[in-house]
């Protein structure tokens, strides 16, 4: 008996499909290399900033309106009204201030504290001040009725005082004690001469003391507590 073969030809291999194009797309894709990461907006040009309105002129500013003068007090109103010129000037201290002329000072104190009305009996301090144009003798007044309270300020322009010389002002020591030692301290300090003083000496320094300490332009000795010693006191 003839025996059949045992292998079996080989069936002949199936032609590849072509792939749909669906899919080549998604070969296609999925083949394609990583997009690189896009830059933030590096590549575009900033945009140009906006002058800050340079073209537009700045807008003028206003000048200042000067303050208006002070209004006058009861104070300077009452002796306006007895015939005493005064010049109301800015409050400082709380209280109504004026400046009066050296002439018109003892007519306006003696005033001031015989009348019931303003009854401005009680000075409470006389002092000087080394402006910067003049020197003032500033008087601060109370009344122990009312309260009311009143500076008045002598003031003598440093122009109309010669060289060498003390500016002079009314004492008013034989009117009110109280102006007597406050009248030479401020001799003292400040340099102010009171005219008509009963004893118009030195108060706070020795009598042959050079100069007056509170002076602007006053310069201080050499002693031996201010001369730079590393032993004095200082």
């Amino acid at each position: 008996m003839t025996e059949e073969p045992t292998d079996k030809p080989s069936e002949p291999e199936k032609p590849i499909e072509p792939a749909k194009p669906a899919e080549a797309a998604k070969v296609a894709e999925a083949a394609k290399p990583a997009e690189a990461a896009k830059p933030a907006d590096a590549a575009k040009p900033a945009a140009a900033a906006k002058p800050a309105d340079a073209a537009k002129p700045a807008a003028a500013a206003k000048p200042a309106e000067p303050p208006a003068p002070p209004a006058v007090g009861p104070s300077g109103q009452f002796l306006k009204e007895h015939g005493i010129t005064t010049v109301p000037l800015p409050d400082s201290t709380g209280c109504e201030t004026v400046e009066i002329d050296g002439s018109n000072l003892a007519s306006a104190l003696r005033l001031l504290r015989s009348s019931s009305e303003i009854a401005l009996d009680f000075l409470l301090t006389v002092s000087g001040v080394d402006s910067q144009d003049t020197f003032d003798s500033v008087y601060h007044l109370q009344s122990f009725s009312n309260k009311n309270e009143l500076v008045i300020k002598v003031r003598i322009k440093k122009s109309d005082v010669p060289e060498g010389k003390l500016p002079n002002v009314p004492s008013i020591a034989n009117f009110w004690q109280t102006a007597n030692w406050h009248e030479r301290e401020t001799y003292d300090l400040v340099g102010i001469r009171y005219n008509g003083h009963p004893y118009l000496r030195r108060i706070l320094n020795t009598w042959d003391w050079d100069g007056h300490p509170l002076r602007r332009d006053y310069k201080q000795p050499v002693d031996a507590l201010n001369d730079k010693n590393p032993h004095s006191m200082r």
